[in-house]
C-alpha cells in the first residue's frame, strides 16, 4: 500500500517509538515526590490520581484546552494552586516549577522500542525523516534524535494532529508533496485518517494487534512495530526500481 516515489517520512512518537502510559505516569510520580518536599500541603491534598481526576475535569469543562497537552497540563497546575490558596506571583511560579519538573520527569524516562533505533538508522538514510506529535516529549534528547531532520509539534504551534495543517507544515519542512511523504503513527484517528485526508500515505504501528473495526480503521497499510515497517518500506522502494529498470 506503499506507493512510490517516495521521499520522506513522518512519525508519531508516543506509542508509536516509544510507549507512554509508564513514562507518563512515572513523571506523575516524580513530581508528586518533588511536591512533598517543596509544597507539602498541596501533595497531601492531590496525589497523582487525584491530579489525573483534576486534568479530566478541566477537559470536560474547557474542550478548548485539550487541544495542546502542555497548555492542559499547565492549567491543572494552576487550578491546583488556586484551590490551595496560592495566588499571584507565587502561583505562576507554581506553575512554572511544577510544570519543569513534570517534563523534565517525562524526558529522562523515555525509552524507544528495542527495534526501532536501528531501523531508524537505516530508513534516515534513504529518506527524510520527521516528527509530528502532540506531545511535548523532545526526540533530539533521545537516541533517535540524530536520525530526525525536522519536528513538528502540536504543543509549540497549537495545532493539534488530526488537523490537516499540522501535516501540510511536516510537508513543507521535509520539501516534499504530501503524496510522496509517508506518516507512520499507532491512532487510527489522528495519524493515519488525518495524514489521509492531508493527502499524504499512512500506515499504523500496531503492536498490540489490529484496531477494531467498528473504529473505522482507514485503509493503510498496518505492521506490528518498526522493523515491519522498514521491511514493507524498502520492499516497495525495490519493486519500483526494478520497474523502472
Amino acid at each position: 500500500m506503499i506507493r512510490p516515489p517516495l521521499r520522506a517520512l513522518t512519525f508519531d512518537l508516543d506509542d508509536t517509538l516509544w510507549s507512554v502510559d509508564d513514562v507518563l505516569a512515572a513523571a506523575e510520580q516524580t513530581l508528586h515526590d518533588y511536591l512533598r518536599d517543596a509544597y507539602p500541603v498541596v501533595a497531601e491534598r492531590f496525589d497523582p490520581d487525584t491530579m489525573r481526576q483534576l486534568r479530566r475535569e478541566l477537559a470536560a469543562a474547557r474542550p478548548e484546552l485539550t487541544r495542546n497537552a502542555t497548555t492542559l497540563r499547565r492549567a491543572t497546575m494552576a487550578e491546583i494552586a488556586r484551590s490551595c490558596g496560592i495566588d499571584g506571583a507565587a502561583a505562576e511560579r507554581f506553575v512554572e516549577q511544577t510544570f519543569a519538573v513534570f517534563l523534565e520527569a517525562r524526558q529522562s524516562r523515555v525509552a524507544p522500542f528495542p527495534e526501532v533505533l536501528p531501523a531508524l538508522r537505516d530508513l534516515a538514510g534513504r529518506f527524510r525523516i520527521g516528527v509530528i506529535t502532540n506531545g511535548n516529549a523532545d526526540v533530539y534528547r533521545t537516541e533517535l534524535g540524530p536520525y530526525v531532520h525536522f519536528v513538528v509539534r502540536g504543543v509549540d504551534i497549537d495545532i493539534p494532529k488530526p488537523e490537516p495543517e499540522i501535516f501540510a507544515l511536516a510537508c513543507e519542512h521535509a520539501g516534499a508533496p504530501p503524496g510522496e511523504v509517508l506518516h507512520v503513527g499507532d491512532d487510527p484517528d489522528s495519524d493515519a485518517a488525518g495524514a489521509l485526508a492531508a493527502g499524504m500515505q499512512a500506515a499504523l504501528i500496531c503492536r498490540y494487534g489490529p484496531p477494531e473495526p467498528s473504529h473505522g480503521v482507514p485503509d493503510c497499510l498496518m505492521v506490528p512495530d518498526m522493523a515491519a515497517l522498514r521491511r514493507a518500506i524498502l520492499r516497495s522502494v525495490d519493486a519500483s526500481v526494478d520497474a523502472d529498470g
